[in-house]
């Protein structure tokens, strides 16, 4: 079978831009509260960074259920089964919210003792809790907002989510800077004010997608499947889970050696931690453009197997790791010859910017193979 690699081209890019547009206005969003807590002092900004550390914990194993959704719906689609995409995705919501229900309440009962893993330091543990008591709220939506999205990505509809993240980020900014500055009107609540911004966005987010598949001439008219939505169905959970599991495994390694490194760092004191923090976002702004490819490749892959192409999986594979390879050098020169520009954004404290300077350059050397590993990953996954 020929293959047309303009069609190729075209299939990367029509997925791609809007998922790559999707999380780069999540970045983008993320580092301008960043800038904007980076204006507070360092015992702040440690704390909302420890307590961040929890909650990504929770979100990397959904991350890796959304992996699984988007695999196992991206199979269903390509091999033309509409029914199944819909009774894939209300399995997940059945089986899984509860999940999230459950990490919550035992979050908001134990909020101390689980920052206590990371510092001793009492001011940052208190801080730190006071946010993650609000900010905990946001699970069960950042949870449904990643499934949603799972429910378009998997079916190549990945317009829908980057609307979805504009409003969700622009939500976030603006209750941010309100109430993290008393502005508008609010009361000025410093890092509890983040948690607030967090959470309201996060509800609107999901809220909103799952308003969008199920109203009337939504995205999932005419997807039936005969069956209860409170009723079990082992089959579709069990392919959820095969793929999904795997790449929340991978997520969490991930996670539990950032609490190490979290940990290590703070011994060094709040500066350095808080340092620390504003790098990682300087680092994800360069590696913003990229951050979509692994949804791409792992969409694209499922397609492609669900069509039984294996040509097809190929072409997708050569093409798209010809244009993270662009993308590689570019994050990699911002980074090695630019670090202070990025420091300057995120924060006004010399002792900070001095510090996360070095941060900043050393990363530029891993940004090839962090960027390139989206692809392989995407792709293995798929």
């Amino acid at each position: 079978m020929m293959i047309d690699k303009k069609q190729i081209s075209k299939d990367i890019t029509k997925l791609a831009i809007p998922v790559v547009l999707e999380n780069m206005l999540q970045i983008l969003a993320n580092v301008i509260t960043a800038a904007m807590i980076g204006r507070l002092i360092s015992t702040d900004i440690s704390a909302q960074g420890i307590s961040q550390r929890v909650t990504q914990i929770y979100w990397a194993l959904f991350r890796g259920i959304g992996v699984g959704v988007t695999v196992a719906v991206a199979v269903s689609y390509g091999a033309g089964n509409r029914g199944r995409c819909r009774r894939i995705i209300e399995q997940t919501y059945l089986v899984f919210m509860p999940v999230a229900a459950i990490f919550t309440i035992g979050t908001l009962m134990f909020p101390r003792q689980l920052l206590s893993i990371f510092t001793s330091d009492s001011l940052i543990i208190t801080r730190g809790a006071q946010y993650m008591l609000i900010a905990i709220w946001a699970v069960p939506f950042t949870v449904l907002t990643s499934i949603n999205a799972a429910a378009f990505n998997g079916q190549g509809n990945t317009r829908t989510p980057m609307y979805i993240a504009v409003i969700l980020n622009v939500v976030n900014v603006i209750v941010g800077y309100a109430f993290i500055f008393g502005k508008l009107g609010c009361p000025e609540l410093g890092i509890i004010g983040a948690g607030i911004a967090y959470v309201v966005s996060q509800a609107v987010g999901g809220l909103l997608g799952l308003w969008l598949l199920y109203k009337p001439n939504g995205f999932f008219s005419g997807y039936t499947h005969g069956e209860k939505f409170f009723s079990i169905d082992a089959d579709c959970v069990k392919e959820v889970i095969t793929t999904g599991i795997p790449a929340a495994c991978e997520n969490l390694f991930w996670q539990f050696s950032a609490v190490i490194l979290s940990k290590v760092i703070l011994s060094y004191g709040s500066d350095c931690y808080a340092a620390y923090q504003l790098g990682l976002q300087a680092e994800m702004l360069c590696e913003m453009p990229s951050v979509g490819f692994l949804t791409t490749a792992t969409t694209l892959g499922a397609k492609a197997i669900g069509m039984r192409d294996q040509e097809l999986f190929k072409a997708y594979y050569y093409q798209l790791l010809k244009v993270t390879s662009v993308i590689a050098v570019g994050a990699s020169a911002a980074l090695f010859f630019f670090p202070g520009f990025f420091m300057s954004f995120l924060t006004n404290n010399p002792v900070l910017h001095d510090i996360g300077v070095k941060y900043v350059f050393i990363m530029s050397f891993a940004q090839a193979p962090q960027v390139l590993a989206k692809v392989y990953t995407g792709m293995t996954r798929a």
